[in-house]
């Protein structure tokens, strides 16, 4: 990731964490990382970076605070745009997924192997090609890939799939469906790299693939709503956000057990039921978490008589102690996430 991609991510009034965009990038989903991804913005970054290295983001960001585009915070941790790195975001033409609110449904990454080995599988066979070399992908991707080819093999399957992914595309701008389909390989078509295409157009690599993956979303999305030769591929990749053990503690809080119940039906403690919720109350639409259920109007209008101002500024500790003892710091954060959602969905 570059300076530019980092530019991108931040905001000229709200101080961000480098440490927190770099964990929601190689997948560690603490609920701290998850809430200050959501006060960010930035869910939809979860995962796409696994095997980014930690501190990765720092010569970035030295890079911007150089040229004067970044402020540092109490930490140099922290860091927002300066008028100049507005100005400079502003003015840059920096690509921004239209499909990204859903990327957390999807397993992006196996998604896009899958789909790049079963055209290059696809177009080889139009051809009656046996013989060339298949991408290099994981074990998974392969065998996935070869049980599909030959559950749809037929005739028309070429035709098909072109269809359907010609389809796809034309929904997206047009700079990134070329830029999918120049990813592609197939007969007689090695297909560019993500940094071929980056000096081709003038963007980082970073962005292409953005681009890339935007691209594989609205091609899984639109194989999910009807039948056609990727659906059986893809059908295995889609998931839920919330992980298993979460959505299993979330099932019994719909049970109408207190979190000391669940925890002890679960064998879990009662602290990690409260990490299930509170991933569960950030990941989850606002309608598919049961907020009424355990932040009473009571609770909710004693939060409100004082905690005011911006959310990030909001602090646990600077509530009166008689709360502090009646309320623990899981009712404060989910109040936080509920007002949040309150904010985002009915703007």
């Amino acid at each position: 990731m570059e300076a530019a991609d980092l530019l991108a991510l931040l905001d000229q009034q709200q101080f961000r964490r480098l440490r927190v965009i770099e964990n929601l990038l190689r997948e560690r989903k603490t609920v701290s990382t998850l809430y200050w991804g959501q006060r960010y913005h930035l869910l939809y970054l979860v995962g796409l970076a696994k095997k980014l290295p930690r501190g990765a983001l720092d010569a970035p960001a030295r890079e911007l605070q150089q040229r004067g585009f970044i402020t540092v915070g109490e930490t140099p941790d922290q860091i927002r745009l300066s008028p100049a790195g507005q100005a400079a975001q502003a003015q840059t033409r920096y690509y921004q997924p239209q499909t990204q609110a859903t990327w957390s449904q999807l397993d992006l990454m196996a998604a896009r192997q899958r789909i790049l080995l079963a055209v290059q599988v696809v177009s080889q066979y139009a051809h009656s090609t046996k013989r060339y070399y298949p991408l290099t992908t994981d074990l998974e991707t392969r065998q996935a890939v070869r049980r599909w080819f030959y559950q749809v093999k037929s005739a028309r399957l070429s035709e098909q799939t072109f269809v359907s992914l010609q389809k796809s595309l034309e929904q997206l701008p047009e700079a990134t469906a070329s830029v999918v389909t120049a990813l592609f390989t197939g007969y007689q078509q090695p297909g560019l790299t993500a940094e071929q295409l980056a000096r081709e157009q003038q963007r980082t690599p970073w962005e292409i693939t953005l681009m890339q993956l935007d691209g594989v979303m609205q091609i899984a999305g639109d194989a999910q709503a009807e039948d056609q030769p990727l659906t059986r591929l893809l059908r295995s990749v889609w998931r839920s956000p919330v992980t298993r053990s979460a959505q299993q503690t979330l099932a019994a809080m719909g049970q109408g057990r207190s979190l000391e119940q669940i925890a002890a039906a679960r064998r879990i403690k009662p602290s990690t039921a409260r990490e299930h919720l509170l991933e569960a109350a950030i990941l989850l639409p606002r309608d598919q978490f049961p907020y009424d259920w355990i932040l009473t109007p009571t609770m909710r209008q004693e939060f409100a008589n004082v905690l005011t101002g911006p959310i990030d500024d909001w602090q646990y500790t600077a509530m009166p102690q008689a709360l502090q003892d009646r309320y623990a710091f899981f009712y404060f954060r989910l109040y936080a996430i509920w007002c949040d959602k309150r904010g985002v969905e009915d703007a």
